[in-house]
């Protein structure tokens, strides 16, 4: 039977780790969002042509792509918190030689050694936020992750913003080493993830960890009972994700398309030249950042204490539906000036209120323990490939078919809909190990759609 979560205590020990931890995602945030305010310097300083920008921008996220796939192999024998340290050694250094590069062949270079800070991070951040965080508050925590993000992406704009009459885009591209100097300090200090210590039969440690992030010894134990249970049960490895995981897999794969392919990139990297023939002069992409800045922040703020009380399915529903209404008002209307600024607001708002924090919170929760690692590696290699291949082809597209790729991301947006309301379980106020046991009931087999039941 499950247990009543809802009046576990919370210890502040919890929140800061957690907002330790977040640097992870205000790092991948403001090194994605950074390129949009540099991007306009650096055609004017550089003469990029239309694939130079996209190459340069998606470069960042092809270099995810082999750092999940090694840090996926390390997991298992080095702690989440190792691998965010090494994540953000690479965040320092990678922002400090993008800030210095001569040349364009430099400059991707560096934008390609950040992105395997940028591959670690996203990945074993939310792993290790979900495994520390107490039950009744996990989608609020791990939903911080995710409010980082979306924060480094407004603190990029700004940044951008008050370098463009300098046009001084070295600034804005190597101030991302100050957050990552705080994120590594703060990994340093940070416990190890007790699941993770089980799992290397380490009983005593994870127990101790459990004993400070949990506020009484009870719950500890009870929470250290469950994890030994649910890995008792369970074999890990490739095959238990290809078998008994696949369920689980299917549908974070299919979520991953959706959040990739409805537009949010096309938004947060190149707002600035889709807005550069609006007929609103040269500040036009700079009111369009902004818009995506606060939009993304204000709704992802909105969303967070709503999360475990709404709903995983309801919020996404409600982002789909709004991201739909969006881009269908982007596609009639792509020159209205104002009025395009303010479809990109509202599709933005959207995303930040369901499928942007959502989604990277159902990938840790619905991912049994024992593959959790090698799942989540998966998943994210899946978005990394999908964002590189769509940031890097976005202006061509944009080039050549013009207003009516928004149309494209208005019917995908409405096809994620009817998706996640058939196939998408709700999991709030639900352990780890109560998901896990949904995924491995008969029931799951038979209606993969409906609610996790306790």
């Amino acid at each position: 039977m499950a247990r009543d979560h809802s009046k576990e205590p919370i210890p502040g020990k919890v929140i800061l780790i957690a907002v330790l931890a977040g640097f992870s995602g205000l790092l991948y945030g403001y090194d994605s969002g950074a390129i949009s305010g540099a991007l306009p310097l650096l055609i004017d300083q550089m003469g990029l042509n239309v694939g130079e920008q996209g190459l340069i921008t998606s470069l960042l996220l092809w270099g995810a792509l082999p750092s999940i796939i090694g840090a996926t192999l390390a997991a298992r024998r080095f702690d989440r918190r190792h691998l965010l340290i090494v994540a953000a050694i690479i965040f320092l250094i990678g922002s400090l030689a993008c800030a210095i590069a001569p040349n364009p062949v430099v400059l991707g270079a560096a934008r390609f050694f950040l992105g395997l800070g940028v591959g670690i991070a996203n990945m074993f951040g939310l792993i290790y936020l979900s495994e520390l965080s107490p039950t009744r508050i996990r989608g609020l925590l791990t939903g911080l992750y995710q409010l980082a993000v979306n924060f480094g992406i407004l603190a990029a704009y700004i940044v951008g913003d008050a370098f463009q009459t300098s046009g001084r885009w070295e600034w804005i591209l190597g101030i991302g080493a100050l957050p990552a100097l705080i994120f590594l300090i703060g990994m340093v200090l940070a416990p190890a993830s007790p699941r993770w210590l089980i799992t290397r039969s380490r009983d005593d440690d994870a127990r101790k960890v459990l004993s400070s992030l949990r506020g009484t010894e009870e719950i500890a134990r009870l929470e250290f009972n469950d994890i030994k249970a649910s890995l008792a049960q369970q074999e890990g490895g490739i095959g238990m994700v290809m078998h008994s995981a696949r369920r689980p897999m299917i549908v974070l794969l299919i979520l991953t398309f959706f959040q990739v392919f409805t537009g949010i990139n096309a938004v947060v990297y190149y707002a600035p030249i889709i807005f550069a023939e609006s007929g609103m002069g040269a500040d036009a992409g700079a009111y369009a950042n902004y818009g995506v800045g606060i939009a993304l922040v204000a709704s992802t703020a909105i969303a967070l204490p709503i999360i475990d009380k709404l709903g995983r399915v309801r919020l996404l529903a409600i982002s789909m539906i709004g991201q739909t209404i969006a881009m269908i008002g982007l596609w009639l209307l792509p020159d209205a000036g104002w009025i395009s600024i303010f479809a990109i607001f509202v599709y933005t708002f959207a995303f930040g209120i369901g499928m942007g924090p959502v989604f990277w919170l159902l990938v840790p929760e619905v991912l049994p323990l024992s593959i959790r690692a090698i799942g989540t590696g998966i998943i994210t290699f899946a978005q990394y490939l999908f964002n590189a291949i769509f940031s890097w082809a976005f202006p061509v597209a944009l080039d050549a078919m013009g207003s009516t790729v928004f149309f494209i991301f208005a019917l995908l947006s409405a096809a994620a809909l009817w998706f996640v309301l058939a196939r998408v379980p709700e999991t709030s106020n639900k352990s780890l190990e109560e998901i896990e046991a949904y995924w491995r009931s008969e029931r799951a087999a038979k209606h993969p759609q409906s609610s996790i039941q306790n």
